[in-house]
């Protein structure tokens, strides 16, 4: 049997092909409740936040929305024009590039969604090692946790994660402040989802 971790997806051409099931066409609703609260409004004014793995830019936009400063980065050239276009208007930036590389830091704020499930598990040492770069002392780590009931066994991308495990990629440099489970209709996934808040002390 073919280990899956090995797996290799050629993501241009799945935003090509329309193949994305993980764009829900608009930011996650929990994303734009926890900015409505106040929880992930931007700090102070020109704080920053950057967006990996961002994809068509939904969740970016909302932030940029909110008055963060984004930086949003994906693999995918073709997302350049229509993105980049929509974040500069918003005072934000959109780079073409791996994700892994995170320029332009430490930030106030990484949303991450959608990005760590895609990689692969070799990879989620590399995403941790990103993360504790990326994030400034006391800033924050904000993750939709999806999907947090899949099996590991039942293969991937999405690969199966959960808070926990994420905690442990960014120890010691964060603390986990929060985890909710998320109603299980939000968004229509056939997987649970979570949302998790870490602090970089």
């Amino acid at each position: 049997m073919t280990n899956p971790d090995h797996t290799h997806v050629d993501w241009a051409q799945r935003y090509r092909e329309d193949n994305t099931p993980w764009d829900r066409g608009h930011a996650h609703a929990e994303l734009q409740r926890r900015i409505a609260s106040g929880q992930l409004a931007p700090p102070r004014e020109g704080a920053r936040c950057y967006v990996p793995g961002c994809g068509k830019g939904h969740d970016a936009l909302a932030l940029a929305e909110a008055g963060w400063r984004v930086t949003a980065k994906d693999i995918v050239e073709e997302l350049a024009p229509e993105l980049g276009a929509a974040l500069e208007a918003l005072g934000s930036h959109f780079v073409a590039g791996d994700a892994f590389e995170c320029e332009g830091g430490p930030f106030d704020l990484v949303w991450e969604h959608t990005f760590y499930c895609a990689i692969r598990l070799e990879e989620r040492a590399r995403w941790g090692a990103m993360a504790r770069a990326a994030v400034a002392p006391g800033g924050h780590l904000a993750a939709l946790v999806f999907p947090a009931d899949k099996p590991r066994d039942a293969g991937g991308p999405p690969w199966g994660w959960d808070a926990n495990e994420m905690a442990e990629r960014l120890a010691p440099e964060f603390e986990l402040v929060e985890t909710e489970a998320l109603d299980a209709g939000v968004e229509g996934r056939e997987w649970a989802q979570a949302f998790a808040l870490f602090r970089r002390t």
